[in-house]
């Protein structure tokens, strides 16, 4: 039989018979066994452990130990467990190979300070036999519907638009074909089985957006070009990807979406003369005309934001002087103050460069390189350590290299040096937008 107790962290031993590993010989063992096999994503789980509390719709499993009755063996849940002996004790991680995991641990035991989980809700069995059947049902898939059965990635981009507010580009792109008029009753009601890795595969390349007529700003796609051009060329995309002869290798590369793009029927590609009265937004409610005709209130074009880094961007920085300079970029008026919101942007940009040279050691760079050498060996290194998306990283030193281009760090160098070089507020929102994915990333590396 099973019960329900609560059981304090330092009565759970973690089970040296974990189905994860081979048998380990004792506790130390086998919590520098997990922390080799799941390094960072431990330190994640125990941030949302102590944000969110203990997962209540998933207790750990335990039973007595047969050597202390006052200990018992966590069956189920090692990892949490685990998680939580690190946080309560970062000094239990002694391999200097993970010295920026026990930093990270310590600063994350610093800040919360008297929220710390002591007391673990568990399910006590009185033999371990009894929770194999749960154990296997969790960790062996869907078994024919007894196990969880797990979302589909457009199911999962629901569940984080409703619940979350994020809305990725596929998504808002399926919301707007429900609701238009424009597209057939055909393709709506297909748009459930819509794959939408395939949708999103060329939503994310930049020639395909030019192609449609739309663009990215602040995580919302918009354009100037009329609705009904816009809808039409998705229109023929969708029907494409519906098709069950359709194989992902024909849009796989960013030549194979050339070729695609290539072949698209003439009277289906979007006429990009043809103009909207203004600028409009994807979004789940409508863009600037419903159903009934009636037009809605624009939304702001996200370009022309006061703010050059938005207030939904939240970035954890240790160091002092950045975190303030952080926060006054949320908060100046680049309409009133454009030159100061450059230059110290490029302040932020450079430093937080050599904050990761110096967390990560690297040797090929130093403080005192150019910034370009900064930025193109920072990417590669981000790169390499899978720290952030290979095609955020080479578009990042792409458009560094490019003179011409607002990443460019010719334009960064003009912002301070050329006394005849002025910046323009959009151009720097844009910038920023363009930047934030690869500065989010940057700064999570960073303890």
């Amino acid at each position: 039989m099973a019960r329900t107790e609560s059981i304090k962290l330092i009565d759970l031993l973690v089970n040296t018979e974990n189905y994860r590993f081979e048998t380990i010989s004792g506790q130390k063992e086998a919590i520098d066994k997990m922390i080799e096999n799941q390094e960072e994503k431990l330190y994640n789980l125990a941030e949302h452990i102590v944000k969110n509390g203990p997962n209540p719709n998933d207790k750990i499993q335990v039973v007595a130990s047969s050597h202390d009755k006052s200990k018992y063996i966590v069956l189920e849940g090692n990892r949490r467990i685990i998680a939580l002996k690190l946080l309560e004790n970062p000094e239990l991680i002694d391999n200097p190979k993970y010295l920026y995991l026990k930093r990270k641990f310590k600063r994350l035991n610093t800040e919360s300070s008297g929220k710390l989980v002591n007391d673990i809700e568990c399910t006590i069995y009185d033999d371990p036999t009894e929770a194999d059947i749960w154990i296997k049902i969790k960790h062996t898939g869907q078994g024919s519907g007894i196990g969880t059965v797990d979302w589909n990635a457009q199911q999962v981009q629901r569940f984080e638009e409703k619940v979350e507010g994020k809305s990725s580009i596929a998504l808002q792109t399926i919301n707007l074909l429900k609701i238009s008029d424009d597209v057939p009753e055909s393709v709506k009601n297909n748009l459930s089985n819509l794959k939408i890795t395939n949708l999103d595969r060329l939503l994310d390349d930049p020639d395909v957006r030019s192609f449609l007529s739309i663009e990215v700003n602040n995580g919302v796609l918009q354009s100037e070009v009329s609705e009904k051009e816009v809808l039409k060329g998705l229109t023929q995309i969708v029907k494409d990807l519906l098709d069950p002869n359709f194989k992902v290798k024909k849009i796989y590369t960013k030549d194979d979406r050339r070729d695609y793009l290539n072949s698209f029927p003439p009277e289906m590609k979007p006429n990009i003369g043809v103009k909207s009265a203004r600028p409009w937004q994807f979004t789940k409610t409508g863009t600037t005309t419903t159903h009934a005709g009636k037009t809605a209130s624009s939304k702001p074009n996200p370009k022309d934001r006061k703010h050059l880094i938005p207030k939904t961007c939240v970035l954890k920085i240790n160091n002092p002087k950045l975190n303030s300079i952080y926060h006054e970029l949320q908060k100046i008026d680049l309409h009133k103050f454009t030159n100061a919101g450059a230059v110290l942007f490029r302040v932020f940009i450079e430093l937080s460069l050599d904050s990761y040279i110096e967390t990560h050691n690297l040797t090929t760079v130093s403080k005192d390189s150019t910034l370009l050498m900064k930025v193109t060996e920072v990417s590669s290194h981000m790169e390499k350590q899978r720290y952030a998306d290979k095609h955020i990283c080479k578009g990042i030193r792409s458009a560094a290299s490019n003179k011409n281009d607002l990443l460019g760090i010719e334009t960064w160098h003009a912002y301070v040096h050329n006394p005849r070089f002025s910046p323009i507020y959009q151009n720097l929102n844009i910038t920023w937008d363009n930047l934030q994915a690869f500065v989010e990333k940057l700064w999570e590396t960073i303890p």
